[in-house]
């Protein structure tokens, strides 16, 4: 059953009632007024918190590990990283109730400082959202909508995971409805993780007291303030702490003779408050305002510990700081007024970022060790219903940037539903500013050598998609099928590569055939990515089976040079999910599955003789299995869920013919992909009384 809400408020009704219909899910990333996905006119695919308690994950890059068109990849130091549509994660916007993220360490968010303790659903479009968005929303946005209802006067929930590899994850809330119109909510968690590698026949390695996978502990916070202003008003204050430490404990040098090692200790602080305000303006508009400040701080301190006197030896010239902030303020006012045919949408986003710290070098600044970056935006949109089920929808975006000159943003949207089937095209031009990181930032450690490139210049894209939808029910047979296709062409993309100094000036080292270790920014002039992807549902009575296909291909620069290779190269990607419902016993299992396809690229360089050539960089792929079960207890109040992630046990995967990038130098050889098999049991308790 498929209702449109944007004339009235779900959260408002949901406080005080239980939904027992089998909605389609709701969204509200870029759309006028929250509404059902089949009537939105961008396509946005839903993950619900059913899926995430079911799937016994507790991050974000847990959660995305799974989902098809989506390719998650891992750093020891930085973390996790994110591919969509073959687009690098530094043009993903990840938005919590639509406050950017900030703190991008080598152009990406850490996935797994993202809790998903309080999130209710996260809402993913593929491909440019710059009109709505600006920058960062070159490539798609994933937003993450936290949980604002409560049925009943109190509740409480209790979360626990346990994990064979020396990890555990707890969190906690608490929420109160003094009255009607008031619910206040407390959140903590704290997550520990030992630090591992896998196991060895090598006596060196036993006794080395460095992790592949280092010592990590991560403590959060926050409270939010909900106030129903009137019958469709609503303002929400939330405030959220996070605290990360990571421990890279050294390798022993001259164990023989004053044996010592020099350790790395990470601290990532973060600390995001907002103000929300959203609801209707008599019967026809909606009114959304959001105004939040973000502060992101890392620190690297670096010790010398001596093993026979145990002491840690602080080194000065190893010891780093650095703090960025940031400030957006978006009201955005629309009309949603079905009985027209036109209805509008405009809004204002203003946002600002500052950095601070002895790594950041912005020549133009005012200020030592101190850079900064503002961007005004007005933006809106006119759709256009000129028949039933028909929509037109017309966007741009003017925008001035103090560092590069924005382009006018222009977007065009068509949807068109008959019957079981959904239709939709799109037209989106992107923009990205480079980020304060990436201009003047440099980050160097034992394993990272990453200079920011001050004369880098903003990217541009042109993104077309097309996407098809059918669902049909047959009695007990649920049938869905989603068929979408995209083209993205991306000018002056950003992104890493080994470079060598030639003239006192950085060029990327595959041009002069040399290398150094050493990366920095640079822009690639042209850049594209195309594919598609197909996806099946099938569900008879307690029984549900899920089917996902994607060709993805990237382009080959070299290409326009050398006539032997193609303009792309394709990965074919695929994932699958089986499970089955025992409703008497209040019991599921399922089975996730998805394959990451070999990855392929092109670089030249000089052989022995001085001749330049083009080789080829593979790295393999892989399957990744999840087997999940859980079961209800006590009326559903108590939940307990197990299984396993990784069952095929994959660690390290195999590359050869070059460098795999920044994080990883040499010829050939492995990188690290996960822990391995990873068994895990946790118990949810959620209960809410009057």
């Amino acid at each position: 059953m498929s209702i449109s809400i944007a004339g009235f408020s779900q959260e408002k009704l949901s406080d005080t009632i239980v939904w027992t219909l089998d909605l389609d899910d709701v969204v509200v990333t870029a759309q006028y007024a929250p509404t059902d996905s089949r009537s939105a006119v961008h396509k946005i695919r839903t993950i619900s918190n059913a899926t995430i308690q079911q799937r016994g994950v507790t991050n974000l890059e847990q959660l995305l590990s799974q989902e098809l068109n989506i390719r998650v990849s891992q750093d020891m130091i930085l973390g996790s990283s994110i591919n969509l549509q073959g687009v690098s994660g530094q043009n993903v916007q990840i938005m919590i109730d639509g406050v950017p993220i900030i703190g991008r360490v080598g152009g990406d968010i850490d996935l797994g400082q993202v809790n998903l303790a309080n999130i209710e659903r996260v809402e993913i479009i593929e491909g440019p959202l710059s009109v709505n968005f600006g920058t960062n929303a070159l490539g798609g946005v994933i937003n993450l909508i936290t949980k604002k209802t409560q049925i009943h006067k109190f509740n409480t929930q209790i979360n626990a995971l346990w994990e064979d590899v020396g990890r555990q994850n707890k969190s906690f809330s608490f929420g109160i409805r003094p009255d009607t119109d008031i619910l206040v909510k407390f959140q903590a968690g704290y997550n520990k993780f030992n630090g591992f590698s896998p196991p060895s026949d090598d006596d060196k390695d036993k006794n080395q007291r460095s992790t592949l996978w280092n010592p990590k502990e991560q403590k959060m916070g926050g409270f939010s303030v909900r106030y129903n202003l009137g019958k469709d008003q609503r303002l929400q204050y939330s405030a959220k702490w996070f605290n990360e430490n990571i421990t890279n404990l050294g390798k022993v040098r001259r164990p023989q003779y004053k044996p010592y090692a020099f350790d790395d200790y990470y601290q990532t602080l973060r600390q995001d408050f907002s103000l929300h305000q959203e609801g209707s303006i008599g019967s026809n508009f909606y009114l959304k305002t959001t105004l939040g400040y973000n502060y992101f701080q890392r620190k690297k301190n670096t010790f010398r510990f001596n093993f026979n006197t145990e002491e840690k030896l602080e080194l000065l010239n190893q010891q780093d700081t650095t703090r960025f902030k940031a400030f957006i303020f978006r009201p955005v006012l629309a009309s949603k007024n079905q009985d027209w045919k036109i209805n509008f949408q405009v809004g204002l986003d203003f946002h600002y970022e500052n950095g601070f710290g002895k790594r950041i070098n912005d020549p133009d600044s005012d200020k030592p060790n101190f850079s900064d970056l503002k961007d005004y935006a007005i933006f809106g949109s006119l759709q256009y219903e000129a028949f039933d089920d028909f929509i037109l929808q017309l966007g741009t975006r003017a925008a001035k940037n103090t560092r590069f000159n924005a382009p006018l943003i222009p977007s065009v949207n068509i949807k068109y539903s008959f019957d079981k089937l959904t239709l939709r095209g799109s037209y989106a031009k992107g923009f990205r500013s480079p980020s304060l990181k990436e201009l003047f930032f440099y980050f160097v450690d034992a394993s990272h050598f990453i200079l920011g490139n001050p004369d880098l210049k903003a990217e541009t894209s042109n993104n077309y998609q097309v996407a098809a939808d059918w669902k049909s029910q047959l009695k007990k047979h649920r049938i869905e099928a989603s068929v979408t296709a995209f083209y993205n062409h991306i000018q002056q993309k950003i992104d890493l590569y080994e470079y060598v100094i030639v003239n006192g000036q950085l060029v990327p080292a595959a041009e002069v055939g040399q290398s150094s270790g050493k990366y920095a920014y640079f822009n690639q002039e042209q850049y594209k990515t195309t594919g598609g992807n197909l996806r099946l549902k099938y569900g008879f009575g307690n029984f549900d089976v899920k089917l996902g296909f994607s060709p993805i291909g990237r382009y080959n620069r070299l290409s326009e040079s050398v006539d032997d290779i193609s303009p792309f190269s394709f990965v074919y990607e695929s994932n699958g999910e089986i499970s089955y419902r025992f409703p008497k016993q209040n019991f599921r299992i399922a089975l996730y599955m998805r394959h990451n396809d070999q990855l392929i690229r092109y670089y030249q360089t000089y052989d022995d003789d001085d001749n330049l050539v083009t080789r080829q960089f593979s790295q393999d792929g892989f399957t990744i299995a999840d087997f999940t079960t859980s079961k209800y207890f006590w009326k559903k109040r108590i939940q307990f869920k197990g299984g396993a992630h990784n069952v095929f046990d994959i660690k390290n995967v195999p590359f050869d013919g070059g460098s795999s990038g920044a994080h990883t130098g040499g010829r050939s050889g492995s990188i690290p992909t996960s822990m391995g098999r990873i068994w895990f049991a946790g118990l949810s308790w959620n209960f809410g009384w009057k």
